[in-house]
């Protein structure tokens, strides 16, 4: 998974409650850094605004309407400073656009974080590659956002496991059963019958060479040297 070169210098992989992924750094942070919030919306940019302000008490928190707004205050980034920038399904293309502008300029010190509701890993890879530093789900508890924005400050990046998790393949339960191959599980069901190798080579329509191999090598698994211990065993173990 692509992501942007910030993360060469992050060493240590840390799983927080409720299991996001982050990358973290032990970059001192400047207790006189400053977190800018940047939300259309009044409500969400107040509740946002006064959070932060509780709990980073010791930097300055500031909040504005639009990246337009943020611009015309003529703000002097540090490094250390935060900028959080919210998305949602209902944004306008300028909007977007704007949020990308705003990603691409050189010379901006601060680092990114995108709240958004979205948690598809493809768009998650996408604002990463934009410049994006941590990506905070909506879906996440106040908790996790505002530890995600300390790594994100601390020089790390953050992604919520949740993206990444939900496209890995689903790890198929160990049974007794599996650690045989398919032929050696179909002689093992013949052998519980107490049938010959003679007649298991019939039943599974191969040599009884061949069922004698299978044989040796389900012994050998088992760890038991006969036919009858290999029964016992399996019967006991519930194979």
């Amino acid at each position: 998974m692509p992501i942007n070169d910030d993360m060469s210098n992050d060493k240590n992989l840390s799983f927080e409650e409720p299991r996001d992924f982050t990358i973290t750094s032990s970059k001192n942070i400047d207790i006189n850094s400053s977190i800018y919030v940047i939300e259309s919306r009044k409500m969400l940019r107040d509740c946002l605004e006064k959070c932060l302000m509780k709990s980073f008490n010791d930097q300055t928190i500031m909040s504005f309407a639009s990246i337009d707004e943020w611009d015309r205050s003529k703000t002097l980034c540090r490094e250390g400073d935060i900028i959080i920038l919210c998305c949602d399904a209902l944004e306008t293309p300028q909007a977007e656009e704007d949020r990308n502008d705003l990603l691409s300029r050189s010379g901006i010190e601060a680092r990114f974080v995108l709240l958004c509701d979205s948690e598809d890993l493809a768009g998650v890879v996408e604002q990463l590659n934009k410049g994006v530093h941590g990506y905070i789900p909506t879906s996440v508890s106040l908790k996790v956002a505002i530890e995600a924005i300390r790594v994100v400050q601390a020089g790390g990046i953050f992604i919520p496991s949740s993206c990444v998790f939900q496209h890995c393949e689903p790890v198929e339960p160990v049974t007794p059963r599996s650690q045989f191959t398919p032929r050696q599980s179909a002689v093992l069901e013949q052998l519980q019958t107490g049938r010959s190798n003679k007649i298991i080579a019939f039943e599974l329509k191969m040599k009884e060479s061949t069922v004698k191999v299978h044989v040796r090598n389900i012994m050998r698994r088992l760890g038991v040297t006969n036919r009858t211990e290999a029964v016992v065993q399996t019967h006991k173990n519930n194979y």
